[in-house]
């Protein structure tokens, strides 16, 4: 379920957990005035256990074993 932001003028931000069929409004939960809904950003790291840095792509293919081997090996960092 993703997060989504709103804005109350009285109360400022605020953030709601909802569904998406249900992002439509919300309102303040002080007030309970109709509050503005906010489009922020987000920030996403995309991490490549075959590299070195972790970072990059590549084209080696590995087997499911190989790759719960590499898995396991990462998390005991």
């Amino acid at each position: 379920m993703p997060i989504y932001e709103y804005y109350c003028p009285e109360h400022g931000k605020f953030e709601v957990l909802k569904g998406r069929e249900e992002r439509a409004s919300n309102p303040c939960p002080i007030c309970k005035k109709k509050a503005k809904r906010l489009y922020s950003t987000f920030s996403f790291y995309f991490f490549n256990p075959f590299t070195v840095d972790g970072e990059g792509f590549t084209s080696k293919v590995v087997s499911n074993n190989e790759y719960r081997e590499m898995n396991r090996a990462i998390r005991e960092r």
